[in-house]
């Protein structure tokens, strides 16, 4: 009789760890799925102009980061590339390097000088600028930001949502009048998709593209992407001494 017992009690304990095990599935399936739907309602409740408008106003109080460019022009379905560097900043003071017009550059500019590195001579050339904007240098490498200033902002539209970098982002699409004079002067047609980190209010990637006003089968085509928002970046000028 107690061998019976104790043989029935086995599968009685198997049967009750099985529904414990099954309960706490469906309890996590159940959070998972809460989660899904909040989430689902959030993304559902994003206006994309409201977004646009939050993300920029926070970018222009960003005071550091890094950040890849790369722009391209493309004349009857040949792509060139015009630049593709990294850089980062720190307030005005920028370092970017990488490639321009197929040539190497590496250039600092920091507390109104500037110090590129010329790669036939092998040696640091100081240039004091005139100017303390960097802006008024080169525009889309050393202030990515300046090719995504907009005067007016028409309707924006909401694409949908893609990861970069880990981020899920927020895509949206505008035809904006911008204020880059010196885009204007050469393109027109604007268009631009914005990757924005709607959690955190932040641009992570933005592209522009345009035609030119005199050839229309030449496009413009610029990418950025952001990282270390806000990040601690030291910018200091380089060692100006040879490196033969």
């Amino acid at each position: 009789m107690d061998s019976l017992k104790h043989r029935g009690v086995r599968p009685i304990n198997k049967v009750r760890w099985i529904i414990v095990v099954t309960l706490i599935v469906i309890a996590v399936a159940g959070i998972l799925s809460a989660e899904k739907i909040h989430d689902y309602y959030i993304k559902s409740k994003l206006d994309p102009q409201i977004e646009l408008d939050r993300a920029y106003k926070n970018m222009a109080a960003v005071t550091s980061y890094k950040y890849s460019l790369l722009s391209t022009f493309t004349v009857d379905q040949r792509k060139e590339v015009i630049s593709e560097v990294i850089g980062e900043k720190q307030g005005e003071n920028t370092h970017i390097k990488g490639e321009m017009v197929n040539t190497p550059v590496d250039i600092y500019y920091i507390d109104r000088t500037i110090y590129n590195y010329d790669s036939f001579s092998k040696r640091w050339l100081v240039i004091p600028s005139s100017t303390n904007n960097s802006e008024e240098l080169l525009i889309s490498e050393l202030n990515p930001l300046s090719n995504f200033r907009f005067k007016q902002v028409r309707s924006v539209e909401k694409l949908g949502f893609e990861v970069i970098d880990g981020t899920e982002c927020l895509v949206v699409k505008c035809k904006p009048s911008i204020e880059n004079e010196l885009l204007e002067t050469m393109w027109k047609d604007f268009e631009y998709r914005i990757w924005i980190d709607f959690r955190k209010g932040l641009i992570k990637q933005a592209e522009l593209k345009a035609v030119n006003k005199k050839m229309t089968t030449t496009k413009l085509n610029v990418r950025v992407m952001f990282s270390d928002l806000n990040g601690n970046i030291k910018i200091k000028p380089p060692d100006t001494t040879d490196k033969n």
